[in-house]
């Protein structure tokens, strides 16, 4: 650091304040703030970086001290007298430098977080989430949508019968979807809308699911299912070209295509073909029991059509999807609507225009074709908030209706279809991260237990 003659201090402050100053011998003539001659070597920077390693110096009584900084690693040889500094520690270095820069540690010298935050696995998930985030954005910013955000407090998180949310002391939630918000937005004239934003569901923590986790939700007015799912491979695509140049993707060893078109797998056909089931064959729980049995697959006397379809599903179907491609599973069963409309297929059979999104054996979205009948989406909240009670009973309460989604309904909600997609698990896949919490700076609160 070259000294002003303006600056009124001696060279020991200099040297406190400087980040950059390195002892030189011709600093000794440095007496008062004189200037003295440039010299070059002033300039050399410092390193700073937490101790990871000390050992001794292979070629002479100095010790080796390794420090890590975000960004790389570094190794100093210093002298025995310059080597307070220990495991841990923050240190500034550089030739015959050594400098501690958090003196108050305890002598314990623990790396915990550092080992977390700096664990590679982390940086490079970290790193691929700001990319995949950026890249979102990038899409749809370009395609003249508008970025929203709306509100983390809401009266109702969302009427999923099974999906438990966290409710506040006042009665607020916290959602698991910003779906009935935008849904609103979409009433109120807005036609092309995404959000990135957290969303919270209390489920067990696994390699594939955080309690509190990142979503990217999107809807577009005067949309089909279909237009929505060429969105969603376009969307796939557009990311794996910026962040990897090519429409391909190593996950776990394989090679996954996210090249457009992606196939259209209809839920009978998979059932056929995996399973030899046919759904429309088994309207009753009783019909679909039997064919559990035959699959070597055990139901409980209380389970429910749906329960016995998702007990073949998660045995017979979901591990025989396409390991090598993405794909959208589409025409759900009517009784998995939620908030999807009804169609027919040509035998007159009734599905709802419903998709989901999946790649690498994970499940990335759920889709729908909007129900926008006011009248009809409050009988299916009412019925699935009775299944809920005749399922968990006071351990887990209903939820109140979202009178304002409601109403918003009655206003008119333009034809629409929307997704949710979950983008930790966006991120693992062009991560190619097998554990959903390398994908997170940190990990959200979790009970004792747990």
């Amino acid at each position: 650091m070259l000294v002003s003659p303006e600056v009124d201090c001696d060279i020991d402050d200099l040297q406190a304040k400087s980040t950059a100053w390195v002892s030189h011998p011709a600093t000794k003539n440095v007496a008062t703030c004189d200037r003295p001659e440039p010299l070059p070597s002033l300039m050399t920077p410092l390193f700073r970086g937490r101790c990871i390693s000390v050992t001794p110096a292979t070629d002479s009584n100095a010790l080796r001290f390794t420090l890590r900084s975000a960004k790389e690693i570094r190794s100093f040889d210093l002298p025995p007298t310059q080597a307070a500094p220990g495991l841990g520690d923050w240190i500034e270095a550089g030739d015959e430098i050594c400098r501690l820069l958090t003196p108050n540690r305890t002598p314990e010298r623990s790396t915990r977080w550092m080992d977390q935050v700096l664990d590679p696995r982390r940086l490079h998930g970290t790193r691929t989430r700001a990319q995949v985030e950026a890249a979102i954005r990038e899409f749809f910013t370009s395609r003249d949508f508008l970025e929203t955000r709306t509100p983390l407090l809401v009266p109702c998180p969302g009427m999923e019968p099974h999906i438990r949310p966290y409710r506040l002391e006042d009665g607020a939630y916290l959602p698991t979807s910003p779906e009935f918000a935008m849904k609103r937005l979409l009433a109120g004239g807005l036609e092309r809308i995404f959000q990135i934003c957290p969303a919270f569901r209390s489920e067990p923590f696994s390699s594939t699911h955080h309690p509190e986790f990142t979503m990217l939700e999107f809807y577009r007015a005067h949309a089909s299912d279909e237009d929505l799912m060429r969105d969603v491979e376009e969307l796939f695509a557009f990311i794996a070209r910026k962040l990897l140049g090519r429409e391909e993707l190593p996950f776990q060893g394989r090679s996954i295509s996210v090249a457009t078109p992606w196939p259209r797998l209809r839920v009978r056909d998979l059932f056929r073909d995996w399973a030899q089931v046919d759904l429309l064959a088994c309207p009753r729980a009783e019909d679909l029991a039997r064919e559990c049995r035959r699959l070597g697959l055990v139901p409980a006397p209380e389970d429910t059509w749906d329960d016995l379809y998702f007990r073949i599903w998660l045995n017979r179907i979901e591990p025989n999807l396409p390991s090598d491609r993405a794909c959208f599973v589409t025409r759900y069963p009517a009784s998995q609507a939620a908030l999807a409309v009804l169609d027919r297929d040509e035998d007159g059979s009734t599905w709802a225009k419903r998709f989901e999104v999946y790649a690498g054996g994970l499940e990335l979205g759920n889709a729908f074709e909007e129900l926008t009948d006011p009248v009809e989406q409050r009988r299916r909240f009412v019925e699935d908030m009775e299944l809920r009670e005749r399922t968990y009973g006071p351990s887990f309460p209903k939820a109140p209706l979202d009178e304002g989604f409601l109403h918003a309904l009655t206003e008119g909600m333009p034809p629409s279809s929307g997704i949710a997609l979950g983008v930790d698990r966006m991120v693992m896949l062009f991560a190619d991260e097998p554990e959903i919490d390398r994908t997170l700076w940190l990990p959200s609160y979790r009970p004792e237990g747990q």
